[in-house]
This record gives structure tokens, C-alpha cells and sequence, in this order.
């Protein structure tokens, strides 16, 4: 944030800034996001967010991005990659249901394991294979 108040401070446009802001700090958000993202807790969230919008009101950034919106759109394009089968983490996924009768439209094409403790509950297959289910 240092650096972006010094480049403000000389005269560097909002657009510029705006592409720097997404350069250095949005870009280590993301990475990994669907990985670390449900493991995060509300406490953590809530300085995340704060933090976008600190950036907003600064005019590091031209609209507030919160943490929930990102991890849902990174999980979704991960999820989505990740069912063809020349995916890497394809293999990660449960078997396809085998239904010999169908009584009504499913959307989750899997097997949903059965889930006993909480944190395997937040990993990022099971939370989209739920979420895709629902």
C-alpha cells in the first residue's frame, strides 16, 4: 500500500494505479484461493474485505471486490477445468453416479462422499461438489 500511496503521490493515473493494485496485491488474493479459501475464518474474511474497500476509497481500485465474490468465481473456473478429463486434478474427483433409474434431474454428475469432520468439509473438491449438487 506504501508504494501505491508514493505512485499516487507523484502523479501516476488511476488507471495505472488501478492496474498495479491488481498486479501486486490482487494477484496474491487469488493465487491459490481455492486451496486456502474455505479454511479462512469470518474474522479473517472481514479484514480481507476491509482491506478491498480501504483500497476502493483510496483509489487503488475502481469497485469493492469481496473476498466471498472472488473464491466463488475462482472456484467456479477451477471446477469447471477440472472436469475434463486431461485435467491434472481430474483424479480428485469421486466416481460418476451410476443410476439405473432417473426420477428426476440432478445437477451433480458425482458421487457425494460422506463427510465426518469439519475441515474436509472446507476442502475444494467437497465444496463444490456440494455446492454443484444444490
Amino acid at each position: 500500500m506504501y508504494l501505491l500511496k508514493c505512485l499516487k503521490s507523484q502523479g501516476l493515473p488511476a488507471k495505472q494505479l488501478l492496474i498495479i493494485f491488481c498486479a501486486i496485491i490482487v494477484s496474491r488474493i487469488l493465487y491459490a484461493l481455492p486451496a486456502w479459501g474455505g479454511y479462512l475464518p469470518a474474522s479473517l474474511v472481514s479484514r480481507i474485505d476491509a482491506f478491498l474497500r480501504k483500497a476502493v476509497r483510496f483509489g487503488y481500485a475502481s469497485q469493492i471486490q469481496q473476498l466471498a465474490d472472488l473464491l466463488s468465481d475462482a472456484d467456479e473456473q477451477l471446477f469447471t477445468k477440472m472436469g475434463a478429463s486431461n485435467h491434472f486434478l481430474h483424479q480428485l474427483l469421486p466416481p460418476i453416479k451410476s443410476i439405473p433409474m432417473q426420477l428426476r434431474a440432478s445437477q451433480c454428475l458425482y458421487e457425494l462422499p460422506v463427510c465426518h469432520y469439519n475441515l474436509y468439509k472446507h476442502s475444494f473438491v467437497l465444496r463444490n461438489l456440494f455446492l454443484s449438487a444444490y
